[in-house]
């Protein structure tokens, strides 16, 4: 038997308060508004600087992997804070900054994330290191609505200073990526390689 709304409300209002029926009726109605986290991921060489670049430039809150600035600066202050000499250290580093990162969003805005502390999870499984109890909890609490993964691309792959993964390496984080990304219930869109203008479309036709 078909019942209306105003009927449901007025029951609700009966048996749990106005105040309750006002909060659930608010949630529901705000939900096209809502703030929204998409991740963007993948291993060093596979054009997640640019892509990231290029969304902002569309006009959209984009949050920037900060792993590279802080190796950076660790090299040029001579400290062992980098990912090849004090992993957990580093971890800790990079993990409050996306941490701040994911409370940062702009509210009610779609917010891209250029890496996230699901990316720090997988370097910790291929580096054989073990996660805290608080990042446990943070992985479940802090999530994300979609995931866009970019697969190695080898044309575009180099070394630097702050990036020394092989090629072969490449690949090897990319499966710590999917597994970490996996284990934690996420689906995950691969993103070809294909020009940034078709990258972007691409993504915004599956927002």
């Amino acid at each position: 038997m078909w019942i209306s709304s105003e009927k449901v409300v007025a029951q609700l209002r009966d048996k749990i308060g106005p105040l309750e029926v006002h909060l659930m009726f608010y949630e529901d109605i705000s939900y096209p508004l809502k703030t929204t986290r998409i991740a963007i991921t993948g291993s060093p060489a596979t054009g997640k600087t640019t892509l990231s670049l290029a969304l902002e430039q569309h006009g959209y809150p984009v949050f920037h992997e900060q792993a590279r600035e802080i190796i950076q600066n660790s090299l040029d202050e001579e400290s062992d804070l980098v990912p090849w000499k004090d992993l957990l250290g580093f971890t800790q580093l990079v993990w409050d900054l996306r941490n701040e990162q994911y409370h940062n969003a702009l509210l009610e805005k779609i917010n891209f994330y250029d890496r996230t502390n699901v990316d720090a999870y997988a370097y910790l499984n291929k580096g054989n290191a073990e996660l805290s109890e608080d990042w446990k909890a943070d992985l479940q609490e802090m999530r994300f609505e979609k995931v866009f993964f970019l697969p190695v691309w080898p044309e575009i792959h180099s070394l630097d200073k702050q990036r020394m993964e092989t090629l072969e390496e490449c690949y090897e984080v990319e499966e710590h990526l999917k597994a970490a990304y996996t284990e934690l219930g996420y689906e995950f869109i691969e993103v070809p390689p294909a020009s940034v203008e078709e990258r972007v479309a691409f993504i915004l036709a599956r927002l």
